[in-house]
């Protein structure tokens, strides 16, 4: 278990929306935090990122994150599957996911954290508004003990579990410290 004195965290954001991407890349940046952020674009990429499967496959580069920022956008189906498929790992299952909506729906709200969401948070409408959620995903988490997640998964059994989606037509990473 990890205790609040391990202040670097890793945050994996699933954002298909480039612009969101860049504006979360810049809020972690200006809000000059220890923490990382690395982004992927779809359900896919985080499948292969979190199994360290094609160019995700070196840990050093590509860590497991401490936190899953999953974005409940269209279509919201394939996040909610996502969502039930971290869920649904022994190993992955303890890594907090925080939903990222355009807006609030109160069936979708429960229905996130009836699947697992840490928590829901609509996007702000601001970038001084983003920056102070990140200020404070940061501050809150590292407080947070957290159990470790084995940087050798997908060694384990249930690992094999597959996350059936089309994908992207784009393969793209970001990595912004």
């Amino acid at each position: 278990m990890k205790s609040k004195a391990a202040q670097t965290l890793t945050f994996l954001m699933v954002d298909s929306d480039e612009d969101d991407t860049i504006l979360m890349q810049e809020a972690f940046y200006e809000s000059n935090m220890h923490s990382h952020l690395y982004c992927v674009k779809d359900a896919v990429q985080l499948a292969e990122y979190l199994r360290g499967d094609g160019i995700y496959q070196a840990r050093d580069s590509y860590p497991l994150p401490n936190i899953i920022l999953l974005e409940l956008g269209a279509p919201i189906i394939t996040a909610l599957s996502t969502l039930e498929w971290l869920k649904s790992s022994s190993e992955l299952r303890r890594i907090p996911v925080v939903i990222f909506a355009n807006g609030l729906d109160e069936s979708l709200v429960s229905r996130a954290y009836e699947l697992g969401a840490s928590s829901y948070i609509v996007k702000p409408t601001t970038f001084c508004e983003l920056q102070r959620i990140v200020r404070g995903f940061h501050d809150y988490w590292s407080l947070c003990a957290r159990p470790n997640v084995s940087e050798n998964y997908p060694a384990r059994k249930d690992s094999k579990r597959t996350l059936t989606l089309a994908p992207s037509p784009v393969p793209a990473n970001t990595n912004a410290h």
